[in-house]
């Protein structure tokens, strides 16, 4: 395991659903199962999104048209409400102790977080932080692939953040669940680091 330089940081980069938000795919597939969607799993994976979900991430289609699409796929008339209680299905939980991390962290140099994620989403991991306050608030800035119309592992979509944020890449240290992710940044310079269910947030902060 290797020991990261924290001196050597000068700004953290974190991916949000599996880093600092727990997800499970596998239940939003079981969601739009039980709605008659059986075809969801070859869409969706654990880090990354295929065909209809990713023109959906990256902002291609709007809500109306991903809940239409879905809609159309379905044996049964469903309504709209079901059909985004089902896709937010995947995001699990936000543990107290993350959001006192973030807080410790952005105390002492600057948070950024860079997430594949959509609309629908975005307002619901926001109502899983209302007793935290903003979850937005506990970052100095937040990048969204549905605005940025770019998802990782496109590297133009780290650079998109480095051209806002001015951060140095080598000095920037990137946490993500994914290793395309990781790679990715790797090639533009940036410090990497695997965030695992046996090695979370907290593990790799810890002692810091």
């Amino acid at each position: 395991m290797k020991t990261i330089d924290f001196s050597a940081v000068d700004a953290y980069l974190f991916d949000l659903g599996g880093v600092i938000v727990d997800i499970s795919p596998q239940a939003a597939i079981d969601a739009f199962a039980a709605l008659g969607f059986v075809s969801m799993q070859k869409h969706i994976t654990q880090s990354h999104h295929e065909g209809l979900f990713k023109q959906y991430e990256i902002g291609a289609i709007s809500d109306d048209e991903f809940i239409a699409a879905i809609q159309s796929e379905l044996p049964n008339e469903v309504e709209p409400n079901q059909i985004i209680a089902a896709w937010n299905a995947m995001l699990v939980s936000l543990p107290n102790e993350r959001v006192t991390l973030l807080n410790k962290l952005r105390n002492e140099k600057p948070v950024y977080l860079l997430s594949n994620t959509n609309a629908i989403h975005r307002k619901a991991f926001i109502g899983m932080a209302n007793d935290y306050g903003n979850l937005e608030k506990l970052f100095t800035d937040v990048f969204y692939s549905y605005r940025m119309q770019l998802s990782k592992p496109d590297v133009r979509s780290f650079n998109y953040v480095i051209e806002k944020t001015n951060i140095v890449p080598r000095r920037t240290l990137f946490l993500d669940d994914s290793l395309a992710n990781l790679e990715a940044a790797a090639s533009l310079g940036f410090q990497t680091e695997l965030v695992t269910q046996e090695r979370g947030v907290l593990e790799i902060f810890n002692g810091l």
